[in-house]
């Protein structure tokens, strides 16, 4: 039962089954963006339940500038280039784009993020962030957003506790790569590779830490070797692959992302290794390169269009309510096993 004393925008929408965004094109009177139906429904909603706008929110959403900012941390210039930063975006703009919201993107180098244009004008009506960079120089980062008094969802850090403006979104890398780890093991493997970028990532790193922990499980007998690539670019990685492969052969072979993984298996292939035979291959994300290899890369799926969507309810919701619904939104990841392994 609604509180009619303290009824709310969306208690109204609720009512005449219809979304909020309907709810204050019909108070605005913006005609042409409902029916007479729907304008009926609406206003019965609202003498039904007495409502009355607060004026103070009402100032508040007639200043906002529809927009919100994606900043993007990267030492790459071509961050749209990476599948998963593609992934969210299409996931967050497709959203935005459905309750009328544009999105504004910037690319910034993590060292410089303070300065980048979307921080220091702080224009947005709410801010979405990823980040990259030594833990310490995000956690900084992620300071410096909860500055700027918008709501804020940054992506795949670990705690958002001490800021109320801020809001987490991740997927659970870590037991992801823990059941990766676990298959592996099942199918013999005792000396394994991970393969990861010299940029960090917090994405990364909990790929990283989900094998190790799945192989700490068996103790002796099994290890995990990184190998750090300049980049990420295919080049990188093969001369990375190169250069251990002439020195010692892993039973597998893990590389951080599919991409990096499609690298690793053409070295493996000019040096003379089949895969899966002489050494498995995995990746992690499960977007286009893994259907692309022979063998079928084994991979480890990340929901990230989903998690870009997720954002843009979140800020919403924050946008329209005042608070944000849940302040930590974590998502699974799926092993898919495929030939490779």
């Amino acid at each position: 039962m609604v509180n009619t004393t303290n009824a709310t925008l969306r208690d109204v929408a609720n009512v005449a089954g219809v979304s909020l965004m309907t709810v204050t094109n019909v108070i605005k009177k913006r005609k042409g963006s409902f029916s007479k139906q729907t304008e009926e429904r609406v206003l019965n909603a609202i003498a039904s339940l007495g409502y009355r706008p607060n004026i103070s929110a009402q100032n508040l959403r007639d200043s906002l500038t529809r927009s919100v900012g994606f900043i993007i941390s990267d030492s790459n210039t071509n961050f749209l280039g990476d599948p998963f930063i593609s992934q969210l975006v299409s996931g967050l703009s497709n959203y935005l784009s459905s309750v009328d919201y544009s999105l504004d993107i910037q690319g910034v180098a993590p060292e410089n993020f303070e300065n980048a244009n979307l921080v220091r004008k702080a224009g947005s009506d709410a801010f979405c962030a990823i980040l990259s960079g030594p833990r310490n120089l995000r956690n900084a980062n992620i300071r410096c957003l909860s500055q700027i008094g918008k709501p804020v969802v940054v992506f795949q850090e670990a705690d958002s506790r001490h800021f109320p403006n801020i809001a987490i979104i991740r997927e659970d890398d870590q037991s992801g790569a823990y059941a990766l780890g676990q298959h592996l093991l099942s199918q013999k493997a005792k000396r394994i590779v991970f393969v990861k970028p010299l940029v960090e990532w917090s994405t990364i790193e909990q790929r990283e830490l989900g094998l190790r922990a799945s192989l700490d499980r068996i103790g002796s007998g099994v290890s995990l070797d990184t190998i750090i690539c300049g980049s990420e670019s295919f080049s990188d990685v093969k001369e990375a692959i190169r250069s251990y492969l002439e020195a010692s052969k892993p039973d597998a072979i893990v590389a951080a992302t599919d991409a990096m993984g499609v690298a690793a298996m053409r070295m493996c292939e000019e040096l003379g290794f089949k895969v899966p035979d002489d050494i498995k291959l995995a990746g992690f994300n499960g977007f286009e390169a893994w259907q692309y290899t022979t063998p079928l890369m084994t991979t480890v799926v990340s929901p990230a269009f989903d998690m870009g969507r997720a954002a843009g309810e979140t800020v919403f919701k924050k946008l329209t309510d005042g608070k944000f619904k849940r302040k930590d939104i974590v998502f699974s990841t799926q092993l898919r096993i495929s030939d490779s392994t």
